[in-house]
């Protein structure tokens, strides 16, 4: 009776690394990772991601780089909304680079990381009401802690999901500083356990990462790809068809919006 009360209690606990298994990402949430396809080569269109951050109510002394106002974001989607976007989803992005399905005249796709509360609480609803899809990547161990910029919830993730407007999306589990200073057993743990753990609590599958800060190297994409994901995302800041991988497809930073269009646009 010792030894079985002990067993359960382990298999309660939060995975830690380096003890946590590095198997098969198989499980009840995803099945079996889909085949892995590189992007194509002869893809003519040019499409820019951007990625925002935090989303405050008003920008002021204390406001960072990373984050956009409110009014920043209204002015923004209205900016490319007179301009004919047409907003996609990562799904939608994937089949296009690697099967070359079409999409609609000046596509775009929107990101967002580290899951703040201030998405769920301001851009969430703003989206809801344009009916803007985007995706949402989150690093699992913060999620809905209250320390520091506060995080979304697994509640309020799973309610954004069923949405159906945000595809949330992994960023490993503890947001590295730097990927490219990370062993190679610490990038497997990162990248499949953050893996794990969105789909065992949200019962999705998870086959799109980025890489925190937008760092990364060979040994990211390559740890990326053990680890069962499909395509991968940096911050190099030009079109999505230009990237030198699927693990590496390429995002502009929100602020870069007008930048983003023109290289489209040429």
């Amino acid at each position: 009776m010792l030894l079985l009360a002990a067993v359960a209690l382990m298999s309660l606990r939060s995975p830690a690394w380096p003890s946590a298994s590095l198997g098969s990402t198989k499980d009840k949430a995803s099945g079996a990772p889909g085949a892995f396809r590189e992007i194509r080569g002869d893809l003519k269109t040019r499409t820019p991601i951007l990625t925002y951050h935090d989303v405050i109510e008003m920008r002021d002394s204390k406001s960072l780089w990373f984050d956009c106002s409110v009014p920043e974001f209204k002015s923004q989607l209205d900016w490319l909304a007179k301009r004919h976007s047409h907003f996609i989803t990562l799904d939608q992005l994937y089949a296009h680079l690697v099967d070359a399905a079409p999409l609609p005249a000046h596509p775009i796709a929107i990101t967002f990381a580290d899951n703040y509360l201030g998405f769920y609480l301001r851009a969430f609803p703003i989206l809801k009401a344009r009916h803007i899809p985007v995706a949402m990547f989150v690093h699992t161990s913060m999620v809905g802690k209250m320390v520091g910029r506060p995080k979304a919830s697994w509640k309020q993730l799973q309610e954004m999901q069923r949405s159906g407007l945000v595809t949330i999306c992994s960023q490993t589990v503890t947001h590295p500083v730097d990927l490219r200073l990370e062993t190679e057993s610490k990038l497997d743990w990162e990248m499949t356990e953050s893996k794990r753990g969105l789909e065992s609590r949200l019962a999705i599958g998870v086959t799109y990462i980025a890489y925190p800060n937008g760092k990364w190297n060979q040994d990211s994409l390559a740890a990326a790809k053990r680890a069962g994901y499909l395509m991968g995302f940096t911050e190099d800041c030009r079109p999505a068809e230009t990237g030198t991988s699927i693990l590496a497809i390429p995002r502009y930073v929100h602020t870069k919006y007008r930048e983003a269009w023109a290289d489209a646009s040429r």
